[in-house]
């Protein structure tokens, strides 16, 4: 099975999105054992939630060097796996809870202290009925904006919206599109070109990977990259520096506190969101499940997205993506 490469960079430092010393020549090398554990570790739990294909990227926060890429798919639970590179299409994902977050906190209507009130867990919005994961357990009422991430509110992710912009859907967009949400629109090296939907919710698994580590990295939004170059910064700074604190400090609890629990691990100090979406009718359910994190939180090193899809339940991005995460960084320490 050919899989996508590994780096690794010596002799140069970072200092927030200036470097000191430029990349070595020699700075680029495969890292095969890292590249075999991800897969072992992507394959078997593929086998063992009966998951019909799983993607992995792993990112050096301060560069964008793409350490690992993996993909994995089958077309049910006893065919063979075979090898994806597809790493550009969009696909659904509860992701944009986090991109909304820190859209409205750059607007200042919103912070993280504020409540919202999601009720019994089921609201109308624009005549779309939203239901939280607890609707049937009589939902979370009055909640924190911090813990509606931790929660993985859809209804507290349209609060928020709702408080910031209001019913203006163009200034919503924009301003999504403005803290980087959505970038980049290429990658050189990946056989595809990345896109977004977000009518859809939907986005690039490159891109989503882009979006949290710019949060990773204080600010700063870093090209992908898939072979050894000089380092690109995409923008600078995505949103202000006190804003990005506090979605580092929001997705910290989400992993401490919060559904993302089952990422933690005694090797590092772990923040990330997962999520879930079901798609297809009722008669062949199929979930998406991810989880993308950090760490180590207080400084990160790495960024790793993990995506699952599977026929029927359980399904969790916050239980089977997560464990992924964890035995990934496990496996890094």
């Amino acid at each position: 099975m050919k899989l996508l490469h590994i780096y690794s960079l010596i002799g140069f430092v970072v200092v927030g999105c200036t470097f000191t010393r430029p990349i070595p020549e020699t700075s680029s090398i495969i890292d095969a054992s890292l590249l075999n554990k991800v897969d072992t570790i992507l394959a078997t739990t593929i086998v063992k939630y009966k998951a019909t294909s799983g993607k992995v990227i792993i990112m050096e926060t301060a560069t964008g060097y793409i350490r690992a890429m993996v993909g994995l798919e089958r077309k049910d639970t006893l065919s063979p796996f075979q090898p994806t590179t597809d790493f550009c299409t969009p696909y659904p994902t509860e992701q944009r809870q986090v991109a909304t977050l820190l859209a409205a906190l750059e607007t200042g209507r919103v912070s993280l202290s504020d409540t919202v009130d999601v009720g019994e867990g089921i609201y109308i919005s624009d005549s779309d009925t939203i239901k939280d994961h607890n609707w049937h357990r009589g939902g979370y009422g009055k909640i924190t904006v911090e813990w509606a991430i931790a929660a993985s509110s859809r209804i507290g992710e349209v609060l928020i919206r709702e408080r910031a912009f209001d019913d203006n859907k163009s200034e919503y967009e924009a301003a999504i599109g403005q803290i980087g949400y959505g970038k980049p629109d290429s990658v050189k090296g990946l056989e595809c070109i990345p896109s977004t939907n977000m009518a859809t919710s939907k986005i690039a698994p490159i891109q989503l990977i882009a979006f949290y580590n710019a949060i990773a990295n204080h600010g700063c939004m870093v090209q992908p990259q898939l072979y050894k170059d000089s380092v690109a910064i995409i923008s600078p700074q995505i949103a202000s520096k006190a804003n990005i604190d506090s979605i580092r400090q929001a997705l910290e609890r989400t992993a401490a506190e919060g559904l993302g629990k089952r990422a933690n691990t005694n090797k590092a100090k772990v923040a990330g969101k997962g999520g879930t979406i079901q798609i297809g009718n009722p008669d062949d359910l199929t979930y998406i499940m991810d989880f993308c994190g950090y760490f180590p939180a207080d400084n990160p090193q790495y960024t790793i997205l993990v995506v699952l899809k599977k026929q029927g339940l359980p399904a969790s991005g916050h239980i089977h993506a997560a464990e992924v995460f964890r035995q990934i960084v496990d496996s890094m320490n």
